[in-house]
């Protein structure tokens, strides 16, 4: 259990300035992944037990299991909200709510190709939060040894929830009067970008998170460097985060499919907005290979 950082004085500043896969294959129909060698970092996953998604054009489902004080240890289902769904529309939002008075838990998730991945973040009632990350993908060999396959890229967008108050849009309204104290709040999103370099020659990956922004105020934060790392036989691979190469957290991913066409990771960072040491963001990439 972590404590949910209120941050209504950090938010006012930045306004003025800048162990095994959890993914479940159950009745819902999720994804079937394989175990990675390199296990997902646990400060990466977390509270988040497990999760089931299922990325269906007309009827999208994910059931997430772990998130204290969210059903814990049940397999709940959460709702489907399209009016969180990222800018660009490559994350689907979900959310949960029991009732007004009642934690509120903000999730994303991506399904592309072979890869996919889940970040889910309560929304401080009582002053602590809950969350975490999963990503996984399968049928992954390493490409064929050519110039087009050596140095390939990976581009897309970005989604990051912290432990800040976002503009509270998707909370069921409170009674008339409730005090402020035990009102819940909305984890705070963050939309950017992110690119994950491989060189399959090597065996090597790095990459970046940016043009990073606190969507509630819109205010532009400082990139997120995935410092360079090893690839694993199974194209599962973890490091650290860092910014101006300082450490800032850990991450994790892996590739999917025969031609290293999809990649999917996850990112836990601490202290990296506004140099305060309480602020955490837990994020998701799920990108396709882009040349």
């Amino acid at each position: 259990m972590k404590r949910f950082v209120v941050g209504v004085a950090l938010a006012a500043a930045l306004s003025a300035c800048s162990g095994g896969n959890p993914f479940l294959d159950d009745d819902s129909g999720g994804t079937d992944p394989v175990d990675p060698t390199s296990p997902i970092p646990q400060d990466v996953q977390s509270d988040l037990d497990a999760a089931s998604y299922t990325p269906d054009p007309t009827n999208p489902r994910l059931v997430v299991t772990g998130v204290a004080f969210n059903g814990t240890p049940l397999a709940v289902e959460y709702d489907r909200v399209a009016s969180l769904d990222s800018p660009r529309g490559q994350y689907q939002a979900f959310e949960r709510q029991p009732d007004a008075l009642n934690t509120h838990t903000t999730a994303y998730a991506r399904a592309i190709d072979n890869a996919q991945g889940v970040v889910v973040v309560s929304g401080g009632l009582d002053g602590y939060y809950n969350g975490g990350a999963t990503y996984s993908a399968n049928g992954f060999a390493v490409p064929a040894a050519n110039a087009a396959n050596a140095d390939v890229r990976y581009d897309g967008e970005y989604v990051g929830l912290m432990n800040l108050p976002d503009n509270g849009d998707a909370l069921l309204p409170v009674p008339p009067g409730t005090d402020p104290a035990v009102r819940p709040r909305q984890a705070a999103r963050v939309y950017g970008d992110a690119r994950i370099d491989a060189d399959f020659s090597t065996m090597r990956v790095k990459g970046q998170v940016y043009n990073r922004t606190y969507a509630a105020q819109g205010t532009e934060l400082e990139a997120l460097e995935i410092a360079p790392t090893d690839i694993q036989s199974d194209g599962s691979f973890s490091g650290d985060i860092t910014q101006g190469q300082q450490g800032a957290g850990s991450y994790g991913g892996a590739f999917g499919g025969s031609n290293a066409n999809s990649v999917a990771g996850a990112l836990h960072a601490t202290g990296h907005v506004g140099g305060v040491s309480e602020v955490e963001e837990f994020g998701l990439f799920v990108l396709e290979r882009s040349n």
